[in-house]
């Protein structure tokens, strides 16, 4: 944990997000925040676009910089690569987290904690999920490459599901409308957002936070094992 410090550093320096999405964070934050203000009611409405924007900033990528050289200084420093991974993954995320709180912020001082919705555990859950999968899925691939699918299923299944957007909200604990809860929580979990979970609520959004838990996982062992040769030496 002592190369923390410089790997927050590193990653500052070196930013795994562009400079223009986090100006667009910016942008989108106050732009959002507006809304809230002016009606606190629309405050779910408007953290999707922020949502949509974190999903792309988390599909950052690392095995495609590190084979250019880009991570030289710490994949030779014998700094820990399952720490260095976990920073990259901060810093990709850290706008768009940044920007979510901002927003639960400005509602909670307009409508009060207690209501919340941006606090609620179903945003938590959503904002937890378009922050982790699109990087993990993106680990050994281009920037945006998880993100473009992500975004391209979760059109499709918009497109082609006119009840997808809708079927969040669970009247019963029937398996097959659980199980059509927690496919939707995962291809489109914006539709949690200012939801509690609780129930059979709950239980649907379970698997999509455990694929999630279980995919950076496997992403953070992917990064520590793995040889990364520089793109000259193939």
């Amino acid at each position: 944990m002592r190369d923390l410090p410089f790997l927050i550093r590193f990653f500052r320096v070196v930013p795994p997000v562009p400079p223009m999405m986090t100006g667009t964070f910016l942008v989108l934050t106050l732009a959002s925040a507006a809304v809230v203000v002016v009606n606190p009611v629309r405050a779910p409405g408007a953290l999707v676009p922020v949502l949509l924007l974190q999903v792309f900033a988390a599909a950052s990528g690392f095995a495609l910089p590190a084979r250019r050289g880009h991570f030289d200084l710490l994949l030779t420093r014998g700094s820990s690569r399952t720490l260095i991974a976990l920073v990259h993954w901060a810093m990709s995320i850290a706008p768009g987290l940044a920007s979510w709180l901002v927003l639960a912020v400005v509602e909670s001082g307009v409508r009060g904690a207690t209501d919340a919705s941006l606090l609620a555990s179903g945003t938590c859950a959503a904002v937890f999920v378009v922050s982790t999968l699109p990087w993990a899925l993106t680990v050994a691939l281009p920037r945006f490459s998880g993100a473009i699918g992500w975004v391209l299923v979760s059109v499709t299944a918009v497109t082609f599901s006119s009840g997808l957007t809708g079927s969040w909200a669970l009247h019963s604990t029937r398996i097959d409308e659980v199980i059509w809860a927690a496919l939707t929580f995962l291809i489109y979990p914006v539709g949690a957002i200012g939801q509690p979970l609780a129930g059979a609520q709950l239980t649907a959004a379970l698997p999509a936070v455990t694929a999630a838990i279980g995919t950076m996982t496997a992403a953070c062992g992917w990064i520590a094992r793995r040889d990364i040769p520089l793109e000259a030496a193939q």
